[in-house]
């Protein structure tokens, strides 16, 4: 094979890749999301937590303490509530380590949804009723007494992890034993069933506190549609994502700061931030949001004030950036006089146009003693997004009607012909 037909394939590879990749959205639809990482909250937009009955935290199949819970097989049991999991179309993928085998025509319920005389659920059986469930395999209901079952030829190893999903879409039942699929059923073109009696869901045993997991089980995920292989694949794999870190930036409302005025200072992150823990000379600060506003003292001398940041991150389902800190000096100036009064053109290089009152518009002080004064500022293509002939308007952050992103702005500033200040203004919402 020639180089050009090498790399012609390779393309057209990745090209197929990305296809698949885009496919992927392990956000959409999702209705329940445990983690287990120190306890069974539900990370999904749903926030049903769980209840924990005697279930206790254990290993994680990457060997985190506390990141699963571990099943005794008697009464251990975490319920959550059914009222957005009664659905037609749905997705459950679970982890599961057993620790046992079931006694012969006994089932373990790994997870069921419903009550009496229907469910949906996934189980690890031992040739369970009537020989027909044989390890890992699910026995949905369309009615009362009618069931369809799925179910592999042996029961698994013991004391090993297994990846589980069964997919309902609007046709078939499909269940999934580590990214391969045993089986899949039509569902005879009728609902999911969940039972005549009060619905219950339950992680470790069936919804009526029954036939309980001697397992551990880790990383559940609840979805309201059926999930397609590729995502199935990235829920067994993992998101093929490239771990980038998380970065940002800490700003000033102001360029300069002069002794007893109050500063405002904000974290811009490429990715929201949602803990932040601030420390002003060291000493930690009760402000947790993504702003700190600072009030400096009055002293007969310039100081120095050092300001530091952590930004973390909300634990969740799914990766997420590690912490990440932010360090800034304040130059504190015994100033004389505000900049409003001093002689010389002075530009600030940050301001913060989100109409709260405060440093709204882009004010240049001292404008009106300069000759011929012409202002632009670009955007980063450079098309010129704001014109001032001799100052008339200070900037209010918008172009075509439409505020600006956060960013950076070149800036050019001339008198006539001639340059006299040019640099980049940040704004900050």
């Amino acid at each position: 094979m020639n180089l050009v037909r090498k790399v012609t394939v390779l393309l057209f590879i990745i090209y197929l890749n990305s296809i698949a990749y885009a496919q992927v959205d392990l956000e959409r639809g999702l209705v329940g999301c445990y983690p287990f990482s120190g306890n069974a909250k539900d990370y999904s937009p749903i926030a049903n937590h769980g209840h924990v009955s005697g279930a206790k935290l254990a290993d994680d199949r990457f060997g985190n303490a506390n990141s699963a819970y571990e099943f005794d097989g008697f009464d251990d049991m975490i319920e959550i509530s059914p009222d957005q999991l009664q659905l037609d179309n749905f997705t459950y993928s679970l982890w599961v380590n057993p620790n046992a085998v079931p006694p012969p025509t006994t089932a373990m319920f790994l997870f069921s949804v419903g009550s009496d005389y229907g469910d949906q659920h996934v189980l690890f059986g031992d040739h369970y009723s009537n020989d027909r469930h044989t390890g890992f395999s699910h026995g949905s209901y369309l009615g009362v007494a009618d069931n369809i079952l799925c179910s592999g030829p042996s029961v698994e190893p013991i004391k090993q992890w297994y990846h589980l999903v069964l997919v309902r879409d609007a046709d078939n039942y499909t269940f999934y034993v580590n990214g391969r699929m045993v089986c899949s059923n039509s569902a005879n073109g009728k609902k999911a069933f969940y039972g005549v009696s009060t619905v219950r869901a339950m992680i470790g045993a069936r919804n009526n506190y029954g036939q309980a997991s001697s397992a551990r089980i880790d990383d559940i995920h609840l979805y309201s549609r059926p999930l397609s292989k590729d995502e199935i694949d990235a829920l067994y794999k993992g998101p093929n994502i490239p771990s980038v870190p998380a970065t940002g930036q800490l700003t000033l409302d102001d360029n300069q700061i002069c002794a007893g005025e109050s500063v405002s200072l904000k974290v811009v992150s490429d990715k929201p931030g949602s803990v932040f823990k601030w420390k002003v000379n060291n000493a930690v600060q009760s402000e947790s949001s993504s702003a700190l506003s600072l009030k400096t003292e009055e002293r007969t001398s310039d100081y120095q004030i050092d300001i530091s940041v952590t930004v973390g991150f909300d634990s969740t389902c799914f990766t997420q950036p590690l912490p990440f800190e932010l360090n800034k000096t304040l130059e504190i100036n015994n100033c004389i006089n505000p900049p409003e009064e001093e002689t010389g053109l002075w530009v600030p290089d940050i301001f913060t146009p989100n109409h709260d009152g405060k440093n709204d518009t882009w004010k240049i002080y001292n404008a009106s003693g300069v000759e011929e004064l012409r202002i632009y500022i670009f955007n980063r293509w450079g098309e010129v997004i704001y014109y001032s002939q001799d100052y008339k308007k200070e900037w209010d952050g918008r172009y075509r009607n439409e505020s600006v992103p956060s960013g950076s702005y070149p800036f050019r500033i001339l008198s006539g012909d001639k340059l006299i200040k040019q640099g980049s203004l940040m704004v900050v919402y």
